[in-house]
Protein backbone atom coordinates (compact mmCIF):
# COMPACT_ATOMS: atom_id res chain seq x y z
CA UNK A 1 0.00 0.00 0.00
CA UNK A 2 1.29 3.47 -0.92
CA UNK A 3 1.40 6.39 1.49
CA UNK A 4 -1.32 8.19 -0.47
CA UNK A 5 -3.60 5.18 -0.02
CA UNK A 6 -3.07 5.21 3.74
CA UNK A 7 -3.62 8.96 3.92
CA UNK A 8 -6.98 8.66 2.14
CA UNK A 9 -8.02 5.74 4.37
CA UNK A 10 -7.12 7.70 7.51
CA UNK A 11 -9.26 10.62 6.34
CA UNK A 12 -12.15 8.29 5.55
CA UNK A 13 -12.04 6.72 9.02
CA UNK A 14 -11.90 10.14 10.65
CA UNK A 15 -14.95 11.23 8.66
CA UNK A 16 -17.15 8.22 9.44
CA UNK A 17 -16.05 6.68 12.75
CA UNK A 18 -18.30 8.89 14.90
CA UNK A 19 -21.42 7.87 12.98
CA UNK A 20 -23.53 5.95 15.55
CA UNK A 21 -24.89 3.70 12.80
CA UNK A 22 -21.39 2.56 11.85
CA UNK A 23 -20.25 -0.83 13.20
CA UNK A 24 -17.05 -1.43 11.23
CA UNK A 25 -14.91 -0.42 8.27
CA UNK A 26 -13.11 -3.07 6.21
CA UNK A 27 -10.41 -2.72 3.58
CA UNK A 28 -10.96 -5.05 0.62
CA UNK A 29 -10.25 -5.19 -3.09
CA UNK A 30 -6.83 -5.17 -4.72
CA UNK A 31 -5.14 -3.41 -1.79
CA UNK A 32 -6.23 -6.17 0.60
CA UNK A 33 -5.42 -8.98 -1.85
CA UNK A 34 -1.98 -7.59 -2.64
CA UNK A 35 -2.80 -7.03 -6.32
CA UNK A 36 -2.82 -3.21 -6.30
CA UNK A 37 -0.68 -0.90 -8.38
CA UNK A 38 0.48 2.55 -7.20
CA UNK A 39 -2.66 4.32 -8.45
CA UNK A 40 -5.21 1.67 -7.53
CA UNK A 41 -8.56 2.72 -6.16
CA UNK A 42 -9.41 1.96 -2.53
CA UNK A 43 -12.20 -0.53 -1.76
CA UNK A 44 -13.84 0.00 1.62
CA UNK A 45 -16.77 -1.80 3.17
CA UNK A 46 -18.98 -0.11 5.74
CA UNK A 47 -20.77 -2.42 8.16
CA UNK A 48 -23.76 -0.56 9.58
CA UNK A 49 -26.72 -1.15 11.87
CA UNK A 50 -29.56 -3.10 10.27
CA UNK A 51 -31.93 -0.09 10.27
CA UNK A 52 -29.35 2.02 8.44
CA UNK A 53 -28.77 -0.78 5.96
CA UNK A 54 -32.50 -1.12 5.26
CA UNK A 55 -32.78 2.65 4.80
CA UNK A 56 -29.90 2.74 2.34
CA UNK A 57 -31.26 -0.26 0.50
CA UNK A 58 -34.64 1.41 0.02
CA UNK A 59 -32.87 4.53 -1.28
CA UNK A 60 -30.49 2.52 -3.51
CA UNK A 61 -27.50 3.90 -1.60
CA UNK A 62 -25.60 0.69 -0.85
CA UNK A 63 -22.72 1.68 -3.12
CA UNK A 64 -21.05 5.04 -3.60
CA UNK A 65 -17.68 6.57 -4.51
CA UNK A 66 -15.66 9.40 -3.00
CA UNK A 67 -12.93 11.34 -4.80
CA UNK A 68 -12.35 14.26 -2.46
CA UNK A 69 -10.23 12.24 -0.01
CA UNK A 70 -7.71 10.98 -2.59
CA UNK A 71 -4.76 13.21 -3.45
CA UNK A 72 -3.28 11.01 -6.19
CA UNK A 73 -4.13 11.03 -9.93
CA UNK A 74 -7.35 9.18 -10.72
CA UNK A 75 -7.73 8.06 -7.12
CA UNK A 76 -11.10 7.36 -5.53
CA UNK A 77 -12.64 5.33 -2.72
CA UNK A 78 -15.20 2.75 -3.78
CA UNK A 79 -17.61 2.07 -0.90
CA UNK A 80 -20.17 -0.63 -0.30
CA UNK A 81 -22.55 -0.89 2.65
CA UNK A 82 -23.64 -4.09 4.43
CA UNK A 83 -24.99 -5.11 7.83
CA UNK A 84 -24.06 -7.92 10.21
CA UNK A 85 -27.13 -9.80 8.99
CA UNK A 86 -25.90 -9.51 5.41
CA UNK A 87 -22.50 -10.87 6.46
CA UNK A 88 -24.22 -13.79 8.18
CA UNK A 89 -26.19 -14.46 5.00
CA UNK A 90 -22.96 -14.54 2.97
CA UNK A 91 -21.48 -16.96 5.50
CA UNK A 92 -24.56 -19.19 5.28
CA UNK A 93 -25.08 -19.39 1.52
CA UNK A 94 -23.01 -16.82 -0.36
CA UNK A 95 -21.55 -17.60 -3.77
CA UNK A 96 -17.79 -17.96 -4.14
CA UNK A 97 -17.36 -14.40 -5.50
CA UNK A 98 -19.49 -13.06 -2.63
CA UNK A 99 -17.24 -14.88 -0.16
CA UNK A 100 -14.00 -13.98 -1.91
CA UNK A 101 -14.90 -10.30 -1.62
CA UNK A 102 -14.13 -10.67 2.11
CA UNK A 103 -10.96 -12.73 1.74
CA UNK A 104 -7.85 -10.91 3.02
CA UNK A 105 -10.04 -8.07 4.32
CA UNK A 106 -8.38 -5.90 6.93
CA UNK A 107 -10.45 -4.57 9.83
CA UNK A 108 -9.71 -0.85 9.98
CA UNK A 109 -12.31 0.03 12.62
CA UNK A 110 -14.79 -2.11 14.55
CA UNK A 111 -17.30 -2.07 17.38
CA UNK A 112 -18.22 -5.73 16.77
CA UNK A 113 -16.17 -8.12 18.90
CA UNK A 114 -16.55 -11.25 16.75
CA UNK A 115 -16.07 -9.66 13.34
CA UNK A 116 -12.81 -11.53 12.68
CA UNK A 117 -14.56 -14.86 13.38
CA UNK A 118 -17.43 -13.97 11.07
CA UNK A 119 -15.01 -13.06 8.27
CA UNK A 120 -13.19 -16.36 8.76
CA UNK A 121 -16.50 -18.21 8.46
CA UNK A 122 -17.39 -16.31 5.29
CA UNK A 123 -14.10 -17.09 3.55
CA UNK A 124 -13.93 -20.78 4.50
CA UNK A 125 -13.94 -23.06 1.46
CA UNK A 126 -17.10 -25.28 1.39
CA UNK A 127 -15.33 -28.63 1.64
CA UNK A 128 -18.62 -30.55 1.80
CA UNK A 129 -19.39 -29.39 -1.76
CA UNK A 130 -15.99 -30.23 -3.25
CA UNK A 131 -16.99 -33.58 -4.77
CA UNK A 132 -20.25 -32.35 -6.30
CA UNK A 133 -18.54 -29.23 -7.62
CA UNK A 134 -15.93 -31.42 -9.33
CA UNK A 135 -18.67 -33.25 -11.23
CA UNK A 136 -20.65 -30.11 -12.05
CA UNK A 137 -17.65 -28.10 -13.25
CA UNK A 138 -16.44 -31.04 -15.35
CA UNK A 139 -19.88 -31.25 -16.97
CA UNK A 140 -19.69 -27.56 -17.84
CA UNK A 141 -16.20 -28.03 -19.28
CA UNK A 142 -17.38 -30.81 -21.58
CA UNK A 143 -20.54 -28.96 -22.56
CA UNK A 144 -18.54 -25.95 -23.66
CA UNK A 145 -16.05 -28.16 -25.48
CA UNK A 146 -19.04 -29.41 -27.47
CA UNK A 147 -20.18 -25.82 -28.09
CA UNK A 148 -16.66 -24.95 -29.28
CA UNK A 149 -16.79 -27.75 -31.85
CA UNK A 150 -20.22 -26.50 -32.95
CA UNK A 151 -18.82 -22.99 -33.30
CA UNK A 152 -15.99 -24.21 -35.52
CA UNK A 153 -18.32 -26.33 -37.62
CA UNK A 154 -20.84 -23.51 -38.12
CA UNK A 155 -18.24 -20.72 -38.32
CA UNK A 156 -19.93 -18.91 -35.44
CA UNK A 157 -17.35 -16.45 -34.06
CA UNK A 158 -19.51 -15.30 -31.17
CA UNK A 159 -20.06 -18.85 -29.94
CA UNK A 160 -16.39 -19.65 -30.47
CA UNK A 161 -15.17 -16.81 -28.24
CA UNK A 162 -17.83 -17.52 -25.62
CA UNK A 163 -17.00 -21.21 -25.50
CA UNK A 164 -13.28 -20.51 -25.11
CA UNK A 165 -14.01 -18.18 -22.18
CA UNK A 166 -16.18 -20.86 -20.57
CA UNK A 167 -13.59 -23.61 -21.16
CA UNK A 168 -10.95 -21.46 -19.48
CA UNK A 169 -13.36 -20.56 -16.66
CA UNK A 170 -14.31 -24.13 -15.78
CA UNK A 171 -10.76 -25.42 -16.21
CA UNK A 172 -9.75 -22.83 -13.63
CA UNK A 173 -12.69 -23.63 -11.40
CA UNK A 174 -11.68 -27.28 -11.33
CA UNK A 175 -8.13 -26.31 -10.38
CA UNK A 176 -9.34 -23.97 -7.64
CA UNK A 177 -11.71 -26.66 -6.36
CA UNK A 178 -8.88 -29.19 -6.01
CA UNK A 179 -6.86 -26.59 -4.10
CA UNK A 180 -9.87 -25.68 -1.94
CA UNK A 181 -9.64 -22.08 -3.06
CA UNK A 182 -12.57 -19.71 -3.62
CA UNK A 183 -13.40 -18.47 -7.11
CA UNK A 184 -12.75 -14.71 -7.13
CA UNK A 185 -14.89 -13.88 -10.20
CA UNK A 186 -13.46 -13.00 -13.60
CA UNK A 187 -11.23 -10.00 -12.88
CA UNK A 188 -8.77 -11.84 -10.63
CA UNK A 189 -9.36 -15.40 -11.87
CA UNK A 190 -6.05 -16.02 -13.65
CA UNK A 191 -4.09 -14.23 -10.95
CA UNK A 192 -5.62 -16.35 -8.19
CA UNK A 193 -5.19 -19.56 -10.19
CA UNK A 194 -1.49 -18.69 -10.53
CA UNK A 195 -1.29 -18.97 -6.73
CA UNK A 196 -2.65 -22.53 -6.72
CA UNK A 197 -0.12 -25.16 -5.68
CA UNK A 198 -1.79 -28.09 -7.45
CA UNK A 199 -2.50 -27.82 -11.18
CA UNK A 200 -1.89 -29.71 -14.44
CA UNK A 201 1.56 -29.42 -15.99
CA UNK A 202 2.02 -26.24 -18.05
CA UNK A 203 -1.53 -25.20 -17.13
CA UNK A 204 -1.11 -21.43 -17.36
CA UNK A 205 0.95 -21.69 -20.53
CA UNK A 206 -1.81 -23.76 -22.15
CA UNK A 207 -4.46 -21.25 -21.06
CA UNK A 208 -2.44 -18.41 -22.53
CA UNK A 209 -1.98 -20.22 -25.85
CA UNK A 210 -5.67 -21.04 -26.02
CA UNK A 211 -6.78 -17.49 -25.28
CA UNK A 212 -4.40 -16.07 -27.88
CA UNK A 213 -4.96 -18.60 -30.66
CA UNK A 214 -7.90 -20.93 -29.99
CA UNK A 215 -7.98 -24.20 -31.88
CA UNK A 216 -9.40 -27.69 -31.46
CA UNK A 217 -6.05 -29.29 -30.65
CA UNK A 218 -5.50 -26.95 -27.69
CA UNK A 219 -9.08 -27.40 -26.48
CA UNK A 220 -8.65 -31.18 -26.47
CA UNK A 221 -5.25 -30.85 -24.77
CA UNK A 222 -6.54 -28.59 -22.01
CA UNK A 223 -9.76 -30.51 -21.33
CA UNK A 224 -7.95 -33.83 -21.27
CA UNK A 225 -5.24 -32.54 -18.93
CA UNK A 226 -7.74 -31.01 -16.52
CA UNK A 227 -9.99 -34.07 -16.37
CA UNK A 228 -6.96 -36.29 -15.77
CA UNK A 229 -5.78 -33.90 -13.06
CA UNK A 230 -9.08 -34.21 -11.15
CA UNK A 231 -9.30 -37.97 -11.67
CA UNK A 232 -12.29 -38.07 -14.02
CA UNK A 233 -12.84 -39.80 -17.36
CA UNK A 234 -14.82 -38.00 -20.05
CA UNK A 235 -16.87 -41.09 -20.93
CA UNK A 236 -18.02 -41.42 -17.31
CA UNK A 237 -19.45 -37.88 -17.14
CA UNK A 238 -23.12 -37.45 -18.10
CA UNK A 239 -22.60 -33.81 -19.02
CA UNK A 240 -25.81 -33.30 -21.06
CA UNK A 241 -28.06 -34.01 -18.07
CA UNK A 242 -25.92 -32.09 -15.60
CA UNK A 243 -25.74 -29.11 -17.98
CA UNK A 244 -29.51 -29.28 -18.33
CA UNK A 245 -29.97 -28.93 -14.57
CA UNK A 246 -27.27 -26.30 -13.94
CA UNK A 247 -27.72 -24.10 -17.02
CA UNK A 248 -30.88 -24.72 -19.01
CA UNK A 249 -33.09 -25.17 -15.94
CA UNK A 250 -31.40 -22.57 -13.74
CA UNK A 251 -34.72 -20.70 -13.49
CA UNK A 252 -36.77 -23.51 -11.91
CA UNK A 253 -36.14 -22.89 -8.19
CA UNK A 254 -35.09 -19.23 -8.28
CA UNK A 255 -34.84 -16.27 -10.62
CA UNK A 256 -32.29 -16.93 -13.36
CA UNK A 257 -29.12 -14.83 -13.64
CA UNK A 258 -29.60 -11.57 -15.52
CA UNK A 259 -27.82 -13.04 -18.56
CA UNK A 260 -30.74 -15.44 -19.00
CA UNK A 261 -33.74 -13.20 -18.23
Amino acid sequence: MEKHHQAAIDQFIARYKEDPALIAILLGGSLAHGFAGPNADIDLLLVVEEAEYQKRQSEQQLAFSLRDLCAYPGGYIDCKVVSIEVLRLVAARGSDPARYAYQDNKILFSRYADLDKLLAEITRFPIAEQKSRRQRFAAQLLAWKWYFNQAVEKENRYLLHLSIQKIVLFSCRLVLNENRMLYPYHKWLLRVVAQATLKPRNFEETLDRLLNAPNQELVELLCGAVLSFVGLEEKAIDWPNQFLVDSEWNWVEHEPPVDDL
